[in-house]
Parts: structure tokens; C-alpha cells; sequence
């Protein structure tokens, strides 16, 4: 193994414990658990961006935060958003149902469907590989 083939695998562990709100050997506590919240925080970001439908589920940013320092990170942000949405169905919060069905709309395993969500309802449907609403869904920009 080469010192460059170490030397990234060194820095793989590091991430990974940053990742897992572990303290790695040699580094302050203190502050390789606001460097690990900072990187999960990132994680969280990508994974909005992609799925913007993520920020209306309750408590949304403090439950992205715990799925990114509960799980390793994966190849993109998209796999990271469905991976997301399956942990959600195995780890539900009251007002979730809802939601999941916005995403068994999006993957087609619904066509339509009347969901309330942040306090309203919406009729919601699959069609041209897009999601439709009425009235429109708002996400909010956070």
C-alpha cells in the first residue's frame, strides 16, 4: 500500500467517525462534534436540494441530522434523499403518513391521492414522470 493509499485511508476513518459524532483519536471533542454536525448539516443540505419535499415533513432538520450521523453517507445525494425517505417509514413520527404517500406518488407506486400537509389538503398525482398538485405544494425555503 502506498503512503498516498494511507494516507486516504486515514482520512476516510476520520470522516467516518466525524460522520458518526464519534471523537477520532487525537482530535478535541469539542470541536470534532461541531466539525461532525457541520458535516452532516452538508449532508443534509444535498439531500433538500434534490428533495426539496423533505422539508415539509414535521421536524424535518432535526431528523435529517440524526438519519446523516445515524447512517454512512452514501454514493450521492439522491441515494442519500431515498435512503432518507426509508428510513422515515421504518422510524415514524405521528403526521408522517402523509408524506410517505407524497413519495409513493413520486415513485409511482401510487397515482393519485388527498393528502393533508402543513395544515392543508392537497389532491396530489403522478403524471408525466411529475408530481402535480392542487393546490399547489409549498416548499418552504429554509
Amino acid at each position: 500500500m502506498s503512503a498516498r493509499d494511507e494516507l486516504a485511508a486515514r482520512q476516510s476513518g476520520v470522516v467516518g467517525e466525524l460522520l458518526r459524532g464519534r471523537t477520532p483519536e487525537g482530535f478535541d471533542e469539542l470541536r470534532s462534534r461541531h466539525t461532525g454536525r457541520i458535516l452532516a448539516m452538508k449532508r443534509v443540505d444535498g439531500m433538500t436540494h434534490v428533495r426539496p419535499e423533505i422539508r415539509m415533513l414535521p421536524e424535518w432538520r432535526t431528523r435529517t441530522t440524526e438519519f446523516a450521523m445515524a447512517t454512512t453517507s452514501g454514493q450521492s445525494a439522491n441515494w442519500d434523499a431515498q435512503m432518507f425517505v426509508e428510513w422515515v417509514r421504518d422510524h415514524p413520527y405521528p403526521g408522517d403518513d402523509d408524506w410517505v404517500v407524497l413519495d409513493d406518488i413520486r415513485s409511482g407506486r401510487c397515482r393519485l391521492a388527498r393528502v393533508r400537509i402543513t395544515g392543508h389538503t392537497h389532491l396530489i398525482w403522478h403524471y408525466r414522470r411529475r408530481v402535480h398538485s392542487l393546490p399547489s405544494l409549498y416548499v418552504p425555503s429554509t
